[in-house]
C-alpha cells in the first residue's frame, strides 16, 4: 500500500472508509438480528466473543480515524479501506463458526455474507497471498516495536 499518489479530499477518503466500515457492520447486525446473542458451545464462546468485540469497537474505530490527522496519500487510504473490510468480514466468519454447530441456518447466510464480502475485497484491491509465517513474523515485529516505543516513552 505504497502508492503516493495525493488524495484529493482527505475527508471525504475519511468519511468513505468509515461508512464502509459501519455499513458492513451494521448489516451483520441485520443479518444476526435476536441471533446475535445466541448461546454457543463453550470451546467457540471465545470467537463469539471477539466477534461482538469487533462489532462494538467499529464506530469508535472510524471516530479515530475521524480525528487523526492523516497522510493523504491513495496508499493510506488504500490501508484503512482494507482494514474497513476486513474487520466486518472477520466478525461475521468468527460469528459462522461459533454458530456451526447451533444455528446451520444462520451459518449459511453468514457464509454467504462473508463470500460476498470476500469477492468485494477481491475487486477493490489487488490482493496477494502472503504465506502465514510471513504475517505473523510482521506481527511479532510490530508487536516488539510497539512494546519498545512503549517502553521507552515509559507510557
Amino acid at each position: 500500500m505504497s502508492e503516493v499518489r495525493p488524495v484529493a479530499d482527505p475527508d471525504r477518503e475519511i468519511a468513505r472508509v468509515g461508512e464502509v466500515l459501519l455499513g458492513q457492520t451494521r448489516e451483520l447486525m441485520a443479518v444476526l438480528g435476536e441471533r446475535a446473542a445466541a448461546v454457543v458451545p463453550e470451546d467457540l464462546a471465545p470467537l463469539r466473543d471477539a466477534a461482538r468485540e469487533l462489532v462494538d469497537v467499529a464506530p469508535s474505530i472510524v471516530e479515530t480515524w475521524a480525528s487523526e490527522e492523516h497522510t493523504p496519500y491513495q496508499g493510506h487510504f488504500a490501508t484503512l479501506g482494507v482494514a474497513a473490510r476486513r474487520i466486518p468480514l472477520r466478525a461475521a466468519a468468527m460469528m459462522r463458526r461459533a454458530l456451526a454447530r447451533t444455528d446451520p441456518e444462520l451459518c449459511d447466510t453468514l457464509g454467504n455474507l462473508v463470500r460476498e464480502w470476500c469477492r468485494q475485497l477481491e475487486k477493490s484491491y489487488d490482493l496477494r497471498w502472503v504465506p502465514v509465517s510471513v504475517q505473523t513474523g510482521l506481527h511479532v515485529r510490530s508487536m516488539l516495536d510497539t512494546a519498545r516505543l512503549v517502553c521507552a516513552t515509559g507510557g
